[in-house]
């Protein structure tokens, strides 16, 4: 997705000028790979485990994006945009990120 490969740039440009290190967080890899893919590079990724309070907030957070949540009406194509999959694997209690 664009806005999310420019809002990466950006972040890394922010980062790099402010001196301090940026951590990708890969919004769309668990939709398209696997653990173990070829294409990602898994022996850079770093776990972080939440605490229950960035568990509910983030909850939170994903309950407010209803356009990728909920279908849009009751045609298929009209279908939520995130899998229940995909948006099981958002509440997770760990993030893995990518330098």
């Amino acid at each position: 997705h664009s806005d999310h490969e420019a809002t990466g740039r950006a972040a890394r440009a922010a980062a790099a000028r402010a001196g301090v290190r940026c951590l990708l967080y890969p919004v769309w890899l668990w939709h398209w790979a696997r653990p173990g893919d070829p294409r990602v590079p898994w022996e850079e990724a770093a776990r972080i485990d939440l605490p229950p309070e960035a568990r509910g907030r983030k909850a939170a957070a994903v309950a407010r994006f209803v356009s990728q949540t909920e279908p849009l009406g009751p045609a298929p194509e009209e279908a939520a945009i995130l899998p229940p999959e995909e948006i099981a694997h958002h509440l997770r209690d760990v993030e893995v990120v990518f330098p």
